[in-house]
């Protein structure tokens, strides 16, 4: 049953449900997202700093912690390809670091629609070399993450990763990930009243611009129609009301018929990447789902 501060915050969201966003808008769309993430402070023991992964601006964040840490997150933030950056995403990361004792590294990989796909791919698996061959961080302790835009290209990641046959990481752990940029899912159609969050003209457009002149079933756009062959330990988390719910279900289904080892958490009656707004002062901890939400990772994380 969901909490009725979970269904206060869905009411607020979808008083801008009706908005349709358009490119003009994309500048100050950003700076209302990263501003929003700012307000929400980082999570106590964990230091971050402002670094460059090669030409790719990032953040990296370390637990303080007198023990050694080995397991680092490399996190791909959402947005819908369009917004997003490590400052907005800057108290999620910080959380995860600090629930799932790791450090982390959240990088702003190029958006559209200045830069379609291939450039953000391309920033994250140069990201993820960069932990292998620059820092030494052996695969086994490196876990990739993200939400929503960032959860699908953390899935096109692990298809790159296997096509240049690199080691793969440890485990994937996505937020409602956007697999399927064809929106051709059941639920791109059953949920758009129910969701409280995205209007499907907004989730078109952005889809739109990333794909350029590619296919949206280009493996490496909507992992979706990957092989996934060799690939590590997954876990998907999702809410039942939201437009990208079959972006999670048939990934999963057509995962765990490949062998792969997949955790799929269903929240029924939440919204999209829900644990996102965690952070959020006050009504944050007032939301129980939120804390059951990470602990579920925590357990995932703790059954590697």
């Amino acid at each position: 049953m969901v909490s009725i501060f979970a269904k206060m915050l869905m009411k607020m969201l979808a008083k801008n449900k009706d908005h349709v966003f358009v490119l003009d808008e994309v500048d100050e769309t950003r700076d209302v997202f990263d501003n929003m993430g700012s307000k929400a402070k980082p999570a106590k023991g964990v230091n971050y700093e402002e670094i460059q992964i090669g030409n790719i601006a990032a953040e990296k964040y370390s637990r303080n912690s007198k023990e050694s840490i080995s397991r680092v997150i490399l996190y791909l933030h959402g947005g819908g390809y369009l917004f997003g950056s490590y400052v907005s995403h800057r108290a999620l990361v910080s959380k995860l670091c600090r629930k799932l004792n790791s450090n982390a590294y959240s990088i702003n990989y190029r958006l559209a629609p200045e830069h379609p796909y291939p450039a953000g791919l391309d920033d994250a698996f140069y990201a993820y070399k960069w932990l292998l061959e620059e820092k030494s961080i052996l695969p086994e302790n490196i876990i990739i993450a993200g939400d929503s835009a960032g959860g699908g290209l953390a899935f096109a990641l692990l298809v790159r990763i296997g096509k240049q046959n690199l080691p793969q990481p440890k485990a994937a752990i996505t937020l409602s990930p956007w697999t399927d940029l064809t929106l051709t899912s059941d639920s791109f159609k059953t949920k758009r009243e129910e969701d409280p969050f995205f209007n499907y003209k907004n989730i078109e457009t952005g889809a739109l611009v990333y794909l350029g002149s590619e296919s949206p079933e280009n493996p490496e756009i909507s992992p979706l129609y990957a092989d996934y062959k060799g690939w590590p330990s997954i876990f998907i988390q999702v809410g039942t009301r939201e437009l990208c719910l079959d972006d999670s279900l048939n990934i999963a289904e057509k995962m765990k018929k490949q062998g792969v080892a997949v955790t799929l958490d269903v929240w029924e009656g939440m919204f999209h990447a829900f644990l996102f707004l965690s952070t959020i002062p006050i009504i944050g901890k007032l939301i129980p789902e939120f804390k059951r939400a990470m602990k579920n990772i925590q357990t995932f994380v703790d059954s590697l």
